[in-house]
């Protein structure tokens, strides 16, 4: 494999992690509000190769996801809620409002069971 496919093969497996939906999460309705989780996304990429008597490459990625605030929507009210790196995305989400939680862990309960 050369060295130019590796590097788009890499670059087009961050893209596809690396996109909007991942930035903007979904909206969790709760009550009268929506939430909307925001997250901030760092890729990191590295690659050397040689081309000669035998083609030699070698390359790997790095992909981080660091929630940053949520935006809660309440009629024409919008409200943005940093997440501070001492507080957990939990803990933020229950400050918001109760019932986001039981919705969450509804939520994490069902994947895990769809999973096992």
């Amino acid at each position: 494999m050369s060295v130019e496919s590796i590097v788009e093969t890499l670059l087009e497996k961050l893209k596809s992690v690396a996109k909007i939906e991942t930035v903007i999460g979904e909206p969790i309705l709760s009550g009268e509000s929506t939430i909307v989780p925001v997250s901030r996304i760092s890729v990191g990429m590295g690659m050397v190769g040689h081309t000669g008597k035998g083609d030699t490459a070698s390359s790997g990625g790095g992909l981080r996801i660091d929630p940053v605030a949520f935006l809660v929507l309440k009629g024409d009210d919008i409200k943005v809620l940093p997440v501070e790196k001492a507080q957990s995305v939990l803990s933020k989400i229950a400050d918001i409002t109760p019932d986001v939680l039981a919705i969450l862990l509804k939520s994490v309960s069902k994947k895990t069971e769809k999973e096992t």
